[in-house]
């Protein structure tokens, strides 16, 4: 009696480990293709926000340097607190700050492709 009732046990506990691979494996497909496509649109949005970055940084990157010839030509006339110069100023931090979002997004978009290489061989 107790050797059929281990075997009962045994044959139950074999049953729920093989229906808990099936939906853990069942789990880890969802998740990859959940990973897959979170990838896909994280560097979807990185790109069209790159384009915008791109656009707006060229734009100011000229505004600048008119505005840098302009004060480096009249510089004897202006002081430091001339509405000129604290625009020149505004102007570098504005080129600066799109500068480094430029940089994050390139590297962000490179690091998703490499993981994006990276995942069909895992």
């Amino acid at each position: 009696m107790k050797s059929r009732f281990f075997v009962i046990i045994a044959l139950v506990g074999t049953i729920f480990t093989s229906c808990a691979d099936k939906s853990r494996r069942a789990e880890i497909e969802q998740r990859k293709t959940a990973l897959v496509q979170k990838q896909d649109s994280a560097l979807a949005d990185a790109q069209a926000r790159l384009a915008v970055v791109d656009s707006l940084l060229e734009v100011t990157k000229a505004e600048h340097d008119r505005h840098h010839r302009f004060v480096m030509e009249n510089s004897t006339k202006l002081n430091n607190h001339s509405p000129e110069v604290l625009e020149l100023n505004r102007l570098r931090q504005h080129r600066d700050s799109l500068q480094v979002e430029w940089e994050t997004l390139g590297a962000k978009i490179r690091y998703i492709r490499q993981k994006q290489k990276e995942s069909p061989s895992q």
